[in-house]
């Protein structure tokens, strides 16, 4: 299927790329409302026609973006409007692992909407993630604005990663494998470095006191 997929979305763009703009548009979208849908694979592979001139790295950034970034908000106020009962929902149940929500909970609890970064790059965690942003209240503006960083980060990764790897669906499956792995690296590295800030902040306060 995603070898078909790739086969496709080449054809259109020598035919008519601004059909892509909006195919992208709609794949970000799925990857967030589908998780299983191979969404990461697309965008690395549109990356990579935006190297052969077919597509523009601009305007194929931003569709992108947009389908992810409103995709990604629509769970979150979906969530803050209609709480748990969310959860209950056959198309949650199916496509989301909410089974996951409590241990996200923790992350809210100590890290605010700094997790909603942080889990985003997390294997098995993704989308649930702004669920349960919505789920357990969190602030509205510092959410949106966690969701647009991790949004641009990711995108933007991939969509580099694809203007460097190439057409070959094997290429880009490792491609997306050593992404997770800096990604990870990354978050653990971020996660430290904000413990250790928050740590001596506390204590710095106390000591004034």
């Amino acid at each position: 299927m995603e070898k078909y997929i790739l086969e496709h979305i080449k054809d259109i763009s020598s035919n008519n790329p601004f059909t892509i703009y909006l195919f992208s548009f709609i794949n970000a979208v799925l990857q967030i409302l589908f998780p299983p849908y191979p969404g990461d694979t697309i965008t690395i592979l549109e990356g990579y026609l935006t190297s052969k001139e077919h597509l523009n790295l601009y305007l194929l950034l931003f569709s992108t973006l947009s389908g992810t970034y409103l995709s990604s908000l629509l769970l979150y106020i979906l969530s803050f409007k209609y709480g748990k009962s969310m959860l209950s929902k056959a198309f949650i149940i199916k496509y989301f692992n909410s089974y996951k929500i409590n241990r996200i909970e923790t992350w809210f609890k100590k890290y605010g909407s700094f997790a909603i970064i942080i889990n985003k790059f997390l294997p098995g965690i993704g989308s649930i993630t702004f669920i349960a942003a919505g789920l357990f209240k969190l602030s509205p503006i510092p959410a949106f604005i966690s969701i647009g960083i991790a949004t641009i980060i990711h995108n933007t990764f991939l969509i580099v990663a694809g203007r460097l790897t190439g057409d070959n669906i094997e290429v880009i499956k490792q491609t997306i494998g050593e992404y997770n792995k800096i990604i990870i690296i990354a978050v653990l590295l971020i996660f430290t470095m904000y413990s250790y800030i928050k740590f001596f902040y506390k204590r710095k306060h106390k000591d004034i006191k």
